[in-house]
This record gives C-alpha cells, sequence and structure tokens, in this order.
C-alpha cells in the first residue's frame, strides 16, 4: 500500500493577540498526554493490561485540563484516542 505524509506550513501573523491561547492549549494538551500515559502505565502494571479507549476517554474527561482546551482540539483528543 502507498502511503503518502503531507506537511502543512503555516504562518501565525497575529501571535500577540493568539499566543496566551496557544500556549494554554499546549499546556492542556501536555497534561492530558502526561494524565494518560501515567494512567495506561498504572494499569499496566497493576494487572498487565492496556485500557481500552472509552476507559481512557474517561478518565481523560474528568481531569481539569480537559475543559482547557478548545472545542476543536477537544474533538480531536477524542478523535486521536479512537
Amino acid at each position: 500500500m502507498l502511503e503518502t505524509t503531507r506537511t502543512y506550513r503555516a504562518k501565525i501573523v497575529n501571535h500577540s493577540q493568539v499566543s496566551d491561547d496557544l500556549d494554554q492549549c499546549g499546556f492542556a494538551g501536555s497534561k492530558l498526554w502526561n494524565v494518560a500515559r501515567y494512567y495506561t502505565q498504572g494499569r499496566w502494571d497493576d494487572d498487565g493490561e492496556i485500557p481500552d479507549d472509552g476507559e481512557l476517554k474517561s478518565e481523560l474527561k474528568e481531569h481539569e485540563r480537559y475543559s482547557d482546551l478548545h472545542s476543536q482540539s477537544s474533538s480531536f483528543e477524542r478523535r486521536s484516542l479512537s
């Protein structure tokens, strides 16, 4: 099967207006990644299994940083965990 990789480049022209929002989104995404990784490692250590996507999504939705993501980012997080 042929696989295609595309790279998109973008330039932020209003950086001073969006930098705080981008920083907050990046921070929230980073924290959620760490929560997911920690939770998955704990489950693996406890019973040798990796949690399924439903369990992991449920765990992430309860985290305080989940609501910090914009709706489009939250949708992306949910899709990427599926």
